[in-house]
C-alpha cells in the first residue's frame, strides 16, 4: 500500500496463458516462429488441419 505504480505501453500480440485457448494459441505461434522447430512444425500443422477438417 502506498508504493509506486508502474506502467508500460505494450504493442504486439498478447496472450492470457491462464486461458486454455490463449495458452494453446501462444504455444502454436511460438513453435511456428522458431527457426529450429518452425518449418517442420508448420508442415505438420498444415497436414493436421487439412486432415481434421
Amino acid at each position: 500500500v502506498g508504493g509506486p505504480v508502474h506502467g508500460v505501453v505494450f504493442q504486439g500480440r498478447r496472450y492470457d496463458t491462464g486461458d486454455r485457448g490463449d495458452y494453446l494459441r501462444a504455444i502454436v505461434r511460438l513453435a511456428c516462429e522458431r527457426e529450429d522447430l518452425g518449418p517442420d512444425f508448420r508442415t505438420w500443422l498444415r497436414s493436421y488441419v487439412t486432415e481434421e477438417m
